[in-house]
């Protein structure tokens, strides 16, 4: 289906969502933080015995809220998160990132982010096909115009 497919954009879209519901329980850090020294743990995880106090609350707080998210939800994110952890390093990395950048957003661009992925799961195949060529059209365009010289030529569309 291409690299904009359906699938994929969901799968992209639900990984971006579980790294957002880790995040807001804050669990993600916490799950780098047990343990023994783990290759690949980011140095700025610390073990819960070196936390302040309220680093500790908040921890606990949201261990309370992950407890009380329904049994079939928890499996769910368990499930997507194991899927995110066996992808290769470079397209965590590539997830982090957008996923770090759909946080820097204001409230209203993520807003509008989210209207346009619910638009796109209502689209039909036919219609996300050809907003996937418009966007392939528009990219091609933009690379052009980059890598040609304004001639002046009245030739440009």
């Amino acid at each position: 289906m291409g690299r904009f497919g359906g699938r994929a954009l969901a799968a992209r879209v639900g990984t971006l969502l579980v790294l957002w519901a880790l995040a807001t329980l804050g669990l993600a850090d916490v799950a780098w933080s047990q343990g023994p020294a783990v290759e690949g743990r980011p140095p700025e995880a610390k073990r819960f015995t070196e936390l302040s106090p309220e680093e500790k609350r908040q921890i606990i707080e949201d261990f309370q809220r992950w407890s009380e998210l329904p049994e079939s939800r928890r499996r769910e994110l368990q499930r997507l998160y194991d899927r995110f952890q066996q992808l290769a390093p470079e397209r965590r990395e590539r997830i982090i990132e957008r996923f770090r950048q759909f946080q820097a957003m204001s409230p209203e661009e993520r807003e509008r982010v989210m209207q346009n992925y619910q638009r796109w799961q209502q689209m039909t195949d036919e219609e996300r096909e050809r907003a996937r060529e418009r966007f392939r059209q528009r990219r091609e365009q933009l690379e052009r115009a980059r890598g040609e010289p304004d001639t002046g030529t009245g030739d440009e569309r």
